[in-house]
C-alpha cells in the first residue's frame, strides 16, 4: 500500500486542544466536545477537562474555543499533474479558508482498497483530527465512522445522499444533461458516453450518466447501452479502449461525451490515430475544464466546475459545524458552465465509427 502524507502548519495558540487532551488523558475529540458544550459528556468528565483547560490558560470563556486542526483525506491527488487540477483547485479553496481561520491542515492520501480503508479507519479511531474533509472518498464505512465519533465532517465530490453529512459537489446531473443537450443541438443523435465501469463506486460519475440519458430521453433518442464505453479514465486507457471499439466497427456514433477531460484527451487521440477528424467526423466534449483543455488541437469543449469554490465552501461549513454540531446537514451542488471551444461541431450527414 502506498500512502503519502504531508502537513502544512499555520500559526496556532501556544496552548491547544492537543495539550489539554494529553494532560487530561482523553482524546482531542472529547476536548472539542467539552469546549463546545456538546451533549453526551458526563458532568465529571466535563469538569475535569475544563479544569485542565483553565489550568493551562487555554481560554477565559467557552466562546473562545475554536477548530484548530483539520484532516484532509483523499484517494487521488497528484499536485504535479496538469490532468489533476480538479483536486488541486479544491485544495486551494480549502487552504485559503484555513488561513482565514488560522487552522492547521494536514493531508493524507491513501489507496482505495481494503488496506487504504483500514489505514483511514485507524487514523479516525485515534482521533488525530478535530474535523475531517473527505475528497472523492466513497467508502461509506469511513463516513459512518466519523459520524459515530461525532467528528465534524464535510464531503467534497462525494455523493452519500442518505447520510446526515454536509456535502459539496458539482451538479453532475445538470452538467451531464447540458453537455449532451449541446451535442444534440448540433444534430448528433448517436452519442457515445465514456465513463468508469459500473462496478466502481462513483455515484458522482453515475449522475453524469443519468444527465446524459435524460437529455436523450428529452430528445426522443432511444438509449443504446452499446453507446456506453466503460473503462479506466486515464488518457492511455481511454485511448486503448476506444481504439478497440473503433476497430470492431460497432456501434456507430458521431459524438462523444466524456465523463472528464483526461478521458476526452484519450478519445481525441484514438480518433486522430484512426484518421477521424475532430469535430468534422466526430465531436468530443469533456468535463472539468482542466488547463490543458484549451491548449489541445482542436481546443476541447467541456463543462467547467468551480473546484476552488467547492473547497472554500466545504471548509467554511466545517468550521460552522464545529461550533454548531446540531445544525441541519446541507447539500450544495455547484453549477457547471458550458465552455464552448472547437471540438464540437455539426453532425456529419453519415454516421461514422
Amino acid at each position: 500500500m502506498k500512502i503519502r502524507a504531508f502537513s502544512q502548519s499555520l500559526p496556532l495558540q501556544r496552548v491547544n486542544q492537543r495539550d489539554i487532551a494529553e494532560r487530561a488523558g482523553v482524546s482531542i475529540s472529547t476536548v472539542s466536545r467539552v469546549l463546545n458544550n456538546v451533549s453526551g459528556i458526563s458532568p465529571e468528565l466535563r469538569q475535569h477537562v475544563m479544569g485542565i483547560a483553565t489550568e493551562l490558560g487555554y481560554y477565559d470563556s467557552a466562546s473562545t474555543a475554536r477548530l484548530e486542526h483539520i484532516g484532509l483525506f483523499t484517494t487521488t491527488f497528484n499536485p504535479g499533474s496538469n490532468l489533476d487540477t480538479f483536486n488541486t483547485n479544491i485544495l486551494h479553496g480549502v487552504e485559503g479558508e484555513c488561513r482565514q481561520h488560522d487552522i492547521q491542515l494536514s493531508y493524507s492520501i491513501f489507496e482505495e482498497n481494503k488496506a487504504g480503508t483500514a489505514f483511514m479507519l485507524k487514523k479516525i479511531r485515534e482521533r488525530q483530527v478535530e474535523g475531517a474533509l473527505l475528497i472523492s472518498v466513497n467508502e461509506r464505512e469511513i463516513v459512518e465512522q466519523l459520524l459515530n465519533l461525532n467528528i465534524p465532517t464535510a464531503l467534497i465530490n462525494v455523493d452519500q445522499s442518505d447520510l446526515p453529512v454536509d456535502t459539496f459537489l458539482p451538479d453532475n446531473f445538470g452538467g451531464g444533461l447540458q453537455a449532451t443537450r449541446h451535442l444534440i443541438a448540433q444534430g448528433h443523435r448517436h452519442i457515445l458516453h465514456i465513463t468508469k465501469p459500473a462496478t466502481v463506486n462513483r455515484r458522482t460519475l453515475y449522475r453524469r450518466n443519468e444527465g446524459y440519458r435524460s437529455a436523450l430521453q428529452e430528445a426522443d433518442i432511444p438509449f443504446d447501452p452499446r453507446l456506453v464505453l466503460e473503462c479506466p479514465l486515464g488518457v492511455e486507457e481511454v485511448q486503448s479502449a476506444l481504439r478497440d471499439l473503433l476497430m470492431s466497427g460497432e456501434p456507430l456514433f458521431t459524438a462523444i461525451f466524456c465523463v472528464n477531460d483526461a478521458s476526452a484527451i484519450g478519445a481525441m487521440r484514438a480518433l486522430q490515430e484512426a484518421g477521424l477528424r475532430v469535430p468534422e467526423d466526430v465531436s468530443v466534449i469533456g468535463f472539468d475544464d482542466i488547463p490543458t483543455a484549451s491548449l489541445l488541437t482542436p481546443a476541447l469543449t467541456t463543462m467547467r466546475v468551480d473546484c476552488k469554490e467547492m473547497g472554500l465552501l466545504a471548509t467554511r461549513r466545517l468550521v460552522d459545524r464545529y461550533h454548531r454540531p446540531e445544525a441541519t446537514p446541507t447539500r450544495v451542488e455547484i453549477a457547471t458552465q458550458l465552455i464552448s471551444r472547437q471540438s464540437v461541431g455539426p453532425a456529419p450527414t453519415a454516421k461514422r465509427r
